[in-house]
């Protein structure tokens, strides 16, 4: 249909029809693709030894030390026959930039630098120089950055002095500089017939592995890099090593096809289902990369439907990992799909330690006590819950080494420094058989037979985790898998949607004339004013509200009628968070061991506890106990904790420290969560203020209505602001980390004396026998429980308030300066038209004094327009 409808000739509707075309050719391409499953993390975590010994083949991928291929690998995946390897295909298929791509690559590294620059150091002029300058496209090519990036360097002697003295700017920003050049010079070398911009070549494997590798980590310049211009072309890189070797930074990805064993992994039944691909991301970060990985990321990352976050055990919290992360809630996804879409493994599990657990014998064990005293398992609970939005079986361990042992996996094609690696590690395993998490499982499951850590860690000392891991990627793929392919298309629709609808208004707008376009500008004020006045600042104000902790949430005006009504969803309900601190502190340990001592006491008083006692040395240990000379053998000697309150008052600082986290991390989600709710419904408004037929119309509008430019300028920023609530909110989130707790304030907020004995340890005298009765009664126990929960949750809940306050603080005046921005209908007017002179003496009989057309009704509306193949097809689209 879209070929039936006539497209006036102007920009605006030419730019609309090329819109539709490319936002169609997108949602198809969606569509088709496979399963995209991509593999993320820093450079140093080890994820490309995991992925090649989780299809069975430990060197399919190149692994050192240092950051090797800095390109995206896409590993197409095919299962084998049985009783075959995991093998790679011959050849590989090298996909180069195209010029757009390259251009915005570029780009991307320039803004960045520039943006840095002028923060830091602004004399060295990189906005001036450089601001919305295309080095590929531009005429003038290279020559405004080449005459400018020597200011970075130090000046020859006898020359001017640099306008910043060199050892103030940071090396990283020469090395930006370096990487650029290194573009530059791939760019320059190869123009001319035989250019490999978008071009694809099948390279012999071999050649590929060795010609396509990051440099090594240099030192940075001490002089401006100078042109190294070395020829190829599109012929020669598929036969010569050091042609394809030169070409790296022109780039886009790598296509390698596996056939994987389907003794190692029956990849049959998923391949069957749906086309599955595996992405391998350069890490970011690396030494030898400066911002040319992270711009390809950034791109592909938009298509892949699945992704498997390797963070490094030992420290999960990377930059590298919050980074991909931001690049994915910046293509618009919600943190609940990204959720959905998020699988996490935890790699080289096996230089994890064991945690010593003698502060807590016995049998049982609960999961916060195990990771109190696990820091590195804490730190694996809370960022990968962080990722996985508390989805536990999105979390898996792992480690590469355990694998290749179980499996008996060669990894000869590796190098000879890698291999003795992998050797050393394989070494300081402990010997075939033994299990080493299994006492900490078995433990943990006697008291929690749903927990998610014993099958993570009886998986890990099975084969490393990495059956665990490709069961965890097989049901999500099934899952999810396709759902999370099909959202990627829906984004795509609706983008589609909005440019049939743009193109649409550009069709009648050049067919109707002026009146039309200020009927439409009321028509979507009056929706913008219903959607700023009834739904969204009456919920952000209800969040100011005093009583709302009594409340537990807020109800959140809808749109639409029955089940058609939509909402975003609440902010962290601060009575159901002091509620749940209640609980936290009232499972406490302690209580529980001093109302044991009071029911075992004659009188039902909590028993002193006595001092310790000395060891004569004879007495031989129950064998149950083991080694009495180790940790556990002098435990019980202690005083107990709960005989002094800096025991309560290290369970009160956690215990507000994690649900303050909590908490701040839910209202950090809420404020995303929420962000990307309105993006959305904002996205059609935001379609129309972004038009280029709508702009010019606003601004001369405003002007005149409005009283001049500057306060047009201002009034039209604020709608533009308000419609865009992902940027408001990324201004925002800083404030939700301003507030931090230290010790002493902690302390301040316990209800009993710190570091004091209470009346119930053996150093306190005796006193009469009322008092003690009431100092060692159970409800002393009772009251001071009761008053360190509400302790406990007032400082919790306070700081959550404080975190919500300063987010409706810049919400709620954005909104009523967009709301008070808004113009009455009656103010909508094109501007006042003298009547032309018909020749007679007469005003022309065509147009009224106020502009108005002839065509137009006497209510002020028009005609309608007969329906054009445009409307056809959106209402077909519509229905479909």
């Amino acid at each position: 249909m879209l070929q039936d409808q006539e497209i006036p000739d102007t920009p605006e509707c030419h730019a609309a029809r090329a819109r539709v075309a490319e936002t169609a050719q997108e949602m198809l391409d969606r569509v088709d693709s496979p399963v995209t499953i991509g593999v993320v993390g820093e450079y140093s975590v080890g994820k490309s030894l995991l992925l090649g010994t989780l299809l069975g083949c430990p060197d399919l991928l190149p692994v050192e030390e240092r950051p090797t291929t800095g390109n995206i690998t896409v590993l197409s995946l095919t299962a084998g026959e049985p009783g075959s390897p995991t093998r790679a295909a011959d050849t590989t298929e090298i996909r180069y930039l195209s010029e757009a791509q390259l251009s915005r690559c570029v780009e991307d590294i320039l803004s960045t630098l520039i943006t840095t620059l002028d923060r830091r150091h602004p004399a060295l002029g990189a906005g001036a120089a450089l601001a919305g300058y295309d080095p590929v496209t531009d005429p003038r090519g290279w020559a405004p950055f080449d005459s400018w990036y020597p200011c970075l360097w130090p000046t020859p002697a006898g020359a001017s002095p640099p306008p910043v003295p060199p050892e103030l700017i940071d090396d990283a920003h020469r090395d930006t500089v370096v990487e650029l050049c290194r573009i530059r010079d791939a760019l320059l070398s190869q123009r001319g017939q035989y250019s490999v911009l978008g071009h694809r070549a099948l390279v012999a494997r071999k050649i590929v592995n060795e010609a396509l590798k990051l440099p090594p980590a240099k030192v940075t310049p001490k002089t401006p890099p100078k042109f190294n211009l070395q020829p190829f072309n599109s012929e020669n890189i598929e036969s010569d090593k050091d042609a394809l070797s030169r070409s790296f930074p022109l780039i886009e990805r790598v296509v390698q096809k596996v056939t994987v064993s389907p003794d190692h992994w029956a990849l049959g039944g998923l391949l069957a289902e749906h086309p599955v691909q595996l992405l391998d991301f350069p890490g970011i970060g690396a030494a030898g990369s400066y911002g040319r990985d992270k711009s390809l990321s950034r791109r592909a990352l938009v298509d892949v439907h699945t992704i498997l976050l390797v963070v490094l055990s030992s420290r999960p919290e990377s930059k590298g990992a919050s980074e991909f992360w931001d690049m994915l809630l910046e293509d618009g996804r919600s943190a609940d799909a990204l959720g959905q879409a998020a699988l996490v493994a935890a790699n080289v599990f096996d230089r994890t330690h064991l945690p010593s657990l003698a502060a807590l014998p016995g049998t049982a064990l609960t999961v916060p006590d195990l990771l109190r005293h696990a820091d590195e398992l804490n730190g694996i609970h809370v960022y990968g819950s962080k990722f996985v939005r508390g989805r536990q079986d999105g979390i898996v361990v792992t480690s590469a080494v355990p694998a290749i042992r179980a499996y008996e996996l060669s990894y000869t094609l590796l190098s000879e420094e890698t291999r003795e690696r992998v050797r050393a590690a394989m070494a300081k395993l402990p010997p075939p058989g033994e299990r080493p998490w299994e006492p900490i499982a078995a433990r943990l499951e006697s008291t929690d037979p749903g927990n998610p850590w014993t099958p993570r860690l009886r998986a890990y000392d099975n084969d490393g985790g990495i059956d665990h891991l490709r069961h965890a990627i097989e049901d999500h793929v099934r899952r999810n898998g396709v759902g999370q392919k099909l959202e990627r298309a829906e984004r795509s629709r609706r983008k589609l949607d909005a440019a049939l609808l743009t193109l649409r208004r550009q069709v009648y707008r050049a067919a109707a004339g002026g009146n039309a376009a200020y009927r439409e500008i009321a028509e979507t004020f009056a929706e913008l004013r219903f959607l700023l006045d009834i739904r969204v600042r009456p919920a952000l104000h209800a969040l100011r509200r005093p009583d709302r902790l009594d409340g537990g949430g807020f109800e959140v005006p809808t749109h639409g009628d029955g089940e058609g009504a939509t909402r975003p969803a609440a902010p962290p309900g601060l009575a159901e968070t002091a509620a749940a601190v209640h609980r936290a502190v009232f499972q406490w340990k302690e209580w529980h061991h001093l109302l044991e001592r009071a029911d075992r006491d004659p009188q039902h008083l909590v028993t002193k506890s006595g001092p310790a006692t000395s060891e004569s040395g004879m007495r031989i240990d129950y064998p149950g106990f083991g080694d009495a000379t180790g940790a556990d053998g002098a435990a019980g000697d202690e005083d107990p904790a709960e005989d002094s309150s800096d025991a309560f008052i290290e369970h009160f600082q956690h215990t507000v420290e994690e649900w303050g986290s909590n908490g701040r991390e839910a209202l950090r989600e809420w404020c995303q969560d929420w962000a990307a709710h309105w993006q959305q419904e904002f996205a059609p408004l935001r379609e129309w203020f972004a038009d280029p037929g709508t702009s010019p119309l606003l601004i001369e509008l405003y002007s005149r209505r409005r009283g001049g430019t500057a306060k047009a300028r201002r009034q039209l920023g604020d709608l533009w602001t308000c419609l865009n609530p992902e940027k408001a909110i990324e201004r925002i989130m800083p404030a939700l980390d301003h507030r931090k707790w230290d010790k002493a304030e902690l302390e301040g907020h316990f209800p009993a004396r710190p570091h004091h004995a209470l009346a119930w340890h053996h150093l306190m005298r005796d006193l009469e026998e009322h008092i003690e009765e009431r100092e060692r009664h159970p409800l002393r126990i009772v009251e001071l429980r009761q008053h360190t929960a509400v302790a406990a949750a007032r400082t919790v809940t306070d700081l959550l308030d404080e975190l919500l306050g300063a987010v409706t603080d810049k919400l709620v005046p954005l909104y009523d300066l967009a709301s008070a921005a808004l113009l009455d209908e009656s103010d909508i007017v094109p501007p006042r038209q003298e009547p032309p002179d018909d020749g007679h003496g007469s005003p022309s009989l065509f147009h009224g004094p106020s502009g108005v057309s002839p065509d137009d009704r006497d209510d002020g509306t028009q005609p309608p327009h007969d329906e054009q193949p445009i409307d056809r097809l959106i209402s077909t689209w519509s229905v479909d």
